[in-house]
């Protein structure tokens, strides 16, 4: 970034802004647990200092002298396992109530009158400028510290204290609309689980049920076993890295190639290059089941994708339907507790755990019919579409606050002050 100050802002150095002051000090395991609130290392790191839910207690005498965070104190986080984390920085905003501070984290207390508004300092602390400057100041090499002689010596590009607060209230509006999303795909996805254990419970519109070996279900329904519903199973191919191959002639889906909410990202599906009888074997077709058997087991996908071929890795199993079930009614109903816990129970436990295919094969679900199965899918898979519409918003949000944040932080753009 330029170094060059912004027409009316000024440079001011950590130290000339405030006072160090420390966290807790002199305490053991015994006085954890009970007594006065104190801000943790992770409030700090993710700047919930706000959230009273999240912090913990510690026992202080009267005759203690230890240091309460008051408004505006600006918090630092001391040490991290990689130098791009040190120094992590949160401000303090409220006045109704004064906590302790944690032993890994230490306090600027700005003096008073102030240079820096504290909803400003929020965010030129999280400034891309700033974390440039604080990298350097990493010191360790299994773990990494930060001394608050060096810090002390960083400067702070500053404007007048009117353009802090325009630019701290641009910037906060956009995180509202961030945070008031993030609640409603949190909201959406309660949404989901509940009516997923409703619907592959109760199913749609039944008055009557009966009793099962996994729980009561509707009376026309029945329990099958994956046997039942899927041709076969079929484990990936093995081959190894150096096949891997900018102009390969097959996708290759991994565990990692599936998404939080059980699809699969096909942009991010790496190419091999194998003989093609292989990939004639085991090429994936449109519904297959791809789950995985190492590591995330269970964990599964529909294959959808046409355009060129795919396989399964060695380290997944491809299930081929029958026309008595949806795919996509499969995953749903191996995301419910009553499905992980089968899935749990045929686990190989280890360093890393392992699947065998013929144990998924014995795995059961409860069967509605293909209609209903479709209904079912129908309804969670408009709940999906809302999550993702929202994550879609939310991503834009995120991208447009670091991109105000670059502008606005460093006078590139400037706002008007009545």
């Amino acid at each position: 970034m330029s170094s060059v100050v912004p027409e009316g802002w000024e440079q001011a150095l950590i130290r000339d802004i405030g006072s160090f002051f420390g966290g807790l000090t002199g305490k053991t395991a015994k006085d954890f647990g009970d007594g006065h609130p104190f801000l943790t290392y992770m409030q700090v790191f993710l700047q919930k200092t706000s959230d009273k839910e999240r912090v913990n207690f510690v026992s202080i005498n009267e005759s203690e002298k230890q240091n309460r965070v008051d408004y505006g104190d600006i918090l630092f986080t001391t040490s991290s396992e990689t130098p791009n984390e040190i120094g992590m920085t949160a401000v303090f905003l409220e006045k109704d109530w004064s906590p302790y501070l944690n032993s890994f984290c230490f306090g600027l207390r700005v003096e008073a009158p102030s240079s820096i508004d504290p909803l400003f300092a929020k965010y030129v602390l999280r400034g891309d400028k700033f974390r440039e400057d604080m990298r350097p100041l990493a010191q360790g090499s299994t773990r990494f510290n930060l001394s608050k002689g060096n810090l002390a010596k960083l400067n702070l590009l500053l404007p007048s204290l009117p353009e802090q607060k325009k630019i701290a209230s641009i910037l906060t509006s956009v995180d509202e609309v961030i945070e008031n999303t993030q609640k409603q795909i949190d909201k959406l996805q309660d949404l989901k689980k509940a009516t997923m254990n409703e619907l592959l419970t109760k199913g749609i519109g039944h008055t009557e049920f009966k009793d099962s070996e996994l729980g009561q279900i509707p009376k026309s329904w029945e329990v099958v076993r994956f046997q039942e519903v899927f041709e076969s199973y079929t484990y990936g191919p093995r081959f190894s890295s150096k096949d891997y191959s900018p102009i390969g002639n097959v996708k290759t889906i991994r565990g990692t190639d599936l998404t939080k909410d059980w699809c699969i990202n096909y942009k991010q599906v790496p190419l091999a290059e194998l003989d093609e009888k292989v990939v004639l074997q085991h090429r994936l077709k449109e519904n297959d089941v791809v789950m995985i058997t190492t590591a995330d087991c269970g964990f599964s996908a529909v294959f959808k994708e046409q355009s060129i071929p795919f396989i399964a890795s060695a380290y997944a199993i491809r299930l081929r339907p029958t026309l008595r079930i949806d795919s996509s009614f499969c995953v749903c109903y191996l995301q419910t507790s009553i499905a992980k816990n089968q899935i749990e129970k045929y686990e190989r436990k280890g360093t890393v755990s392992n699947l065998p295919g013929s144990d998924v094969m014995n795995v059961k679900l409860p069967l509605p019919s293909l209609d209903e199965q479709s209904g079912i899918v129908s309804a969670l898979t408009s709940i999906d579409t809302n999550i993702s519409n929202n994550l879609e918003k939310l991503h834009q949000t995120q991208s447009l606050k670091k991109s105000l944040m670059q502008d606005l932080l460093t006078g590139k753009v400037r706002v008007t002050v009545n």
